[in-house]
Protein backbone atom coordinates (compact mmCIF):
# COMPACT_ATOMS: atom_id res chain seq x y z
CA UNK A 1 0.00 0.00 0.00
CA UNK A 2 1.15 3.53 -0.73
CA UNK A 3 3.68 2.59 -3.41
CA UNK A 4 1.22 3.16 -6.26
CA UNK A 5 -0.37 6.23 -4.70
CA UNK A 6 0.23 9.67 -6.16
CA UNK A 7 1.70 11.38 -3.10
CA UNK A 8 1.90 14.68 -5.01
CA UNK A 9 -1.86 15.01 -4.49
CA UNK A 10 -1.06 15.82 -0.85
CA UNK A 11 0.51 19.11 -1.94
CA UNK A 12 -3.06 20.36 -2.48
CA UNK A 13 -5.26 17.92 -0.55
CA UNK A 14 -8.39 20.03 -0.14
CA UNK A 15 -8.63 20.75 -3.89
CA UNK A 16 -8.48 17.05 -4.73
CA UNK A 17 -10.95 16.21 -1.95
CA UNK A 18 -13.44 18.82 -3.11
CA UNK A 19 -13.09 17.44 -6.63
CA UNK A 20 -13.76 13.84 -5.55
CA UNK A 21 -14.96 12.33 -2.26
CA UNK A 22 -16.16 15.65 -0.88
CA UNK A 23 -17.94 17.05 -3.93
CA UNK A 24 -21.20 16.86 -1.99
CA UNK A 25 -19.74 19.22 0.64
CA UNK A 26 -18.29 21.68 -1.90
CA UNK A 27 -19.13 25.10 -3.23
CA UNK A 28 -17.14 24.86 -6.44
CA UNK A 29 -16.14 26.73 -9.57
CA UNK A 30 -13.80 25.70 -12.37
CA UNK A 31 -10.49 26.42 -10.62
CA UNK A 32 -11.58 27.42 -7.10
CA UNK A 33 -13.59 25.62 -4.45
CA UNK A 34 -14.46 25.79 -0.79
CA UNK A 35 -16.15 23.62 1.78
CA UNK A 36 -19.60 24.70 2.88
CA UNK A 37 -18.80 27.13 5.73
CA UNK A 38 -20.50 25.13 8.49
CA UNK A 39 -18.48 22.05 7.44
CA UNK A 40 -14.89 23.34 7.25
CA UNK A 41 -13.42 26.84 6.77
CA UNK A 42 -11.04 25.72 4.04
CA UNK A 43 -10.90 26.83 0.42
CA UNK A 44 -8.69 25.46 -2.32
CA UNK A 45 -7.46 26.51 -5.73
CA UNK A 46 -6.12 24.45 -8.57
CA UNK A 47 -2.77 26.29 -8.72
CA UNK A 48 -3.17 29.37 -6.44
CA UNK A 49 -3.08 31.77 -9.39
CA UNK A 50 -4.44 35.31 -9.04
CA UNK A 51 -7.19 34.53 -11.58
CA UNK A 52 -8.30 31.64 -9.40
CA UNK A 53 -8.58 33.92 -6.38
CA UNK A 54 -10.80 36.14 -8.51
CA UNK A 55 -13.06 33.13 -9.02
CA UNK A 56 -12.92 32.38 -5.29
CA UNK A 57 -14.32 35.89 -4.69
CA UNK A 58 -17.63 34.69 -6.09
CA UNK A 59 -17.71 31.74 -3.68
CA UNK A 60 -17.02 33.66 -0.45
CA UNK A 61 -19.41 36.35 0.84
CA UNK A 62 -17.98 39.72 1.79
CA UNK A 63 -16.55 39.64 5.32
CA UNK A 64 -16.24 35.83 5.47
CA UNK A 65 -12.94 34.09 6.12
CA UNK A 66 -11.35 31.00 4.56
CA UNK A 67 -8.10 29.11 5.07
CA UNK A 68 -5.97 28.30 2.03
CA UNK A 69 -2.84 26.19 1.62
CA UNK A 70 0.31 27.12 -0.27
CA UNK A 71 1.97 30.29 -1.50
CA UNK A 72 -0.18 33.28 -2.41
CA UNK A 73 0.16 35.38 -5.58
CA UNK A 74 1.91 38.71 -5.09
CA UNK A 75 -0.98 40.67 -6.62
CA UNK A 76 -3.73 39.37 -4.35
CA UNK A 77 -6.68 41.75 -4.65
CA UNK A 78 -9.86 41.73 -2.60
CA UNK A 79 -8.45 39.74 0.31
CA UNK A 80 -6.93 40.65 3.67
CA UNK A 81 -4.38 38.31 5.25
CA UNK A 82 -5.63 37.65 8.78
CA UNK A 83 -3.11 35.00 9.82
CA UNK A 84 -0.14 33.18 8.31
CA UNK A 85 1.04 29.94 9.87
CA UNK A 86 2.52 26.55 9.05
CA UNK A 87 1.61 22.95 9.69
CA UNK A 88 3.62 19.76 9.33
CA UNK A 89 2.15 17.07 7.10
CA UNK A 90 2.81 13.47 8.13
CA UNK A 91 1.99 10.37 6.07
CA UNK A 92 1.61 6.76 7.21
CA UNK A 93 2.52 4.38 4.40
CA UNK A 94 2.88 1.46 6.82
CA UNK A 95 0.98 1.35 10.08
CA UNK A 96 3.34 -0.03 12.74
CA UNK A 97 0.86 -0.49 15.56
CA UNK A 98 -2.46 -2.15 14.91
CA UNK A 99 -5.42 -1.84 17.26
CA UNK A 100 -5.35 -4.32 20.09
CA UNK A 101 -8.39 -5.68 21.87
CA UNK A 102 -7.74 -3.71 25.03
CA UNK A 103 -10.14 -1.77 27.21
CA UNK A 104 -9.57 1.50 25.33
CA UNK A 105 -10.24 0.18 21.82
CA UNK A 106 -13.17 -1.97 22.94
CA UNK A 107 -14.82 1.09 24.45
CA UNK A 108 -14.41 3.27 21.34
CA UNK A 109 -17.76 4.22 19.84
CA UNK A 110 -18.86 5.88 16.58
CA UNK A 111 -19.76 9.55 16.89
CA UNK A 112 -22.61 10.99 14.85
CA UNK A 113 -24.50 14.24 14.41
CA UNK A 114 -26.27 13.68 17.74
CA UNK A 115 -22.88 13.92 19.48
CA UNK A 116 -21.94 17.25 17.87
CA UNK A 117 -22.72 19.51 20.88
CA UNK A 118 -20.37 17.43 23.07
CA UNK A 119 -17.77 17.25 20.31
CA UNK A 120 -17.79 21.03 20.03
CA UNK A 121 -17.43 21.37 23.81
CA UNK A 122 -14.43 19.01 23.75
CA UNK A 123 -12.85 20.93 20.86
CA UNK A 124 -13.19 24.20 22.78
CA UNK A 125 -11.35 22.65 25.71
CA UNK A 126 -8.67 20.67 23.87
CA UNK A 127 -8.08 22.98 20.87
CA UNK A 128 -7.14 20.37 18.22
CA UNK A 129 -7.76 22.76 15.34
CA UNK A 130 -10.68 23.83 13.16
CA UNK A 131 -13.90 21.91 13.84
CA UNK A 132 -17.34 23.18 12.88
CA UNK A 133 -20.94 22.11 13.40
CA UNK A 134 -20.95 19.82 10.34
CA UNK A 135 -17.31 18.69 10.27
CA UNK A 136 -18.51 15.28 11.47
CA UNK A 137 -20.04 14.79 7.99
CA UNK A 138 -16.56 14.69 6.41
CA UNK A 139 -15.85 11.13 7.56
CA UNK A 140 -16.00 8.52 10.29
CA UNK A 141 -15.49 9.80 13.87
CA UNK A 142 -14.89 7.76 17.00
CA UNK A 143 -14.76 8.67 20.66
CA UNK A 144 -14.39 7.48 24.22
CA UNK A 145 -16.80 8.15 27.07
CA UNK A 146 -16.25 7.93 30.79
CA UNK A 147 -19.31 8.03 33.04
CA UNK A 148 -21.30 9.09 30.00
CA UNK A 149 -19.00 12.05 29.27
CA UNK A 150 -17.13 12.39 25.94
CA UNK A 151 -13.45 12.60 26.93
CA UNK A 152 -11.55 11.85 23.70
CA UNK A 153 -12.15 11.66 19.96
CA UNK A 154 -10.56 11.42 16.52
CA UNK A 155 -11.88 11.14 13.00
CA UNK A 156 -11.54 11.55 9.26
CA UNK A 157 -11.44 14.93 7.60
CA UNK A 158 -10.00 15.70 4.13
CA UNK A 159 -10.60 12.66 1.90
CA UNK A 160 -9.06 12.50 -1.57
CA UNK A 161 -8.26 9.64 -3.96
CA UNK A 162 -5.94 7.21 -2.18
CA UNK A 163 -5.58 9.28 1.01
CA UNK A 164 -7.63 10.25 4.06
CA UNK A 165 -6.70 12.72 6.79
CA UNK A 166 -7.00 11.92 10.49
CA UNK A 167 -8.01 14.98 12.45
CA UNK A 168 -9.67 16.33 15.61
CA UNK A 169 -7.40 14.09 17.70
CA UNK A 170 -8.04 15.40 21.17
CA UNK A 171 -8.47 14.43 24.81
CA UNK A 172 -10.14 16.31 27.63
CA UNK A 173 -7.38 17.93 29.78
CA UNK A 174 -8.48 15.94 32.83
CA UNK A 175 -8.04 12.62 31.01
CA UNK A 176 -4.67 13.06 29.28
CA UNK A 177 -1.78 10.67 29.78
CA UNK A 178 -3.94 7.56 29.50
CA UNK A 179 -3.17 6.69 25.88
CA UNK A 180 -6.57 7.68 24.56
CA UNK A 181 -5.25 9.80 21.69
CA UNK A 182 -2.82 7.09 20.58
CA UNK A 183 -5.52 4.42 20.66
CA UNK A 184 -8.04 6.46 18.69
CA UNK A 185 -5.43 7.58 16.13
CA UNK A 186 -4.44 3.96 15.60
CA UNK A 187 -8.06 2.87 15.20
CA UNK A 188 -8.76 5.66 12.72
CA UNK A 189 -5.61 4.85 10.74
CA UNK A 190 -6.43 1.13 10.66
CA UNK A 191 -9.88 1.89 9.25
CA UNK A 192 -8.32 3.95 6.45
CA UNK A 193 -5.70 1.27 5.72
CA UNK A 194 -8.48 -1.33 5.51
CA UNK A 195 -9.92 0.68 2.60
CA UNK A 196 -6.54 0.44 0.85
CA UNK A 197 -5.92 4.13 1.44
CA UNK A 198 -3.04 6.00 3.10
CA UNK A 199 -3.65 7.90 6.35
CA UNK A 200 -2.13 11.35 6.78
CA UNK A 201 -2.42 14.09 9.36
CA UNK A 202 -1.23 17.57 10.20
CA UNK A 203 0.58 18.67 13.33
CA UNK A 204 2.25 21.87 14.49
CA UNK A 205 5.97 21.64 13.59
CA UNK A 206 6.78 22.82 17.12
CA UNK A 207 4.83 19.98 18.74
CA UNK A 208 7.73 17.55 18.91
CA UNK A 209 6.01 15.28 21.45
CA UNK A 210 3.06 14.65 19.14
CA UNK A 211 5.33 14.18 16.12
CA UNK A 212 7.37 11.55 17.97
CA UNK A 213 4.20 9.71 18.96
CA UNK A 214 2.95 9.69 15.37
CA UNK A 215 6.34 8.47 14.16
CA UNK A 216 6.05 5.51 16.53
CA UNK A 217 2.74 4.64 14.86
CA UNK A 218 4.37 4.66 11.41
CA UNK A 219 3.86 8.25 10.26
CA UNK A 220 6.74 10.07 8.58
CA UNK A 221 7.16 13.81 8.20
CA UNK A 222 6.53 14.68 4.55
CA UNK A 223 6.64 18.46 4.32
CA UNK A 224 5.74 21.75 5.96
CA UNK A 225 2.60 23.34 4.59
CA UNK A 226 1.90 27.06 4.57
CA UNK A 227 -1.56 28.07 5.80
CA UNK A 228 -3.13 31.50 5.33
CA UNK A 229 -6.39 32.72 6.80
CA UNK A 230 -7.94 35.24 4.40
CA UNK A 231 -10.84 37.63 4.83
CA UNK A 232 -12.86 38.69 1.80
CA UNK A 233 -12.83 42.50 1.76
CA UNK A 234 -13.83 43.47 -1.81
Amino acid sequence: MGQTMNVALLDNPAWHALSSHHQHLAIKGETAARYQPDVFLVAALSENKSTEFHELNALVPLGDMVIVTGSLPTNLIGWEVVLSSATGQMVCEELKHHPQRNTITLNAIPLTTTDVPEMLDLVRLAQPGPFARRTVEMGHYIGLRENGKLVAMAGERVHLPGFCEISAICTHPDYRGRGYGTALTTLAAARIVARQEVPFLHVLPTNKIAMKLYEQLGFRFRKEMKLTTLKRIA
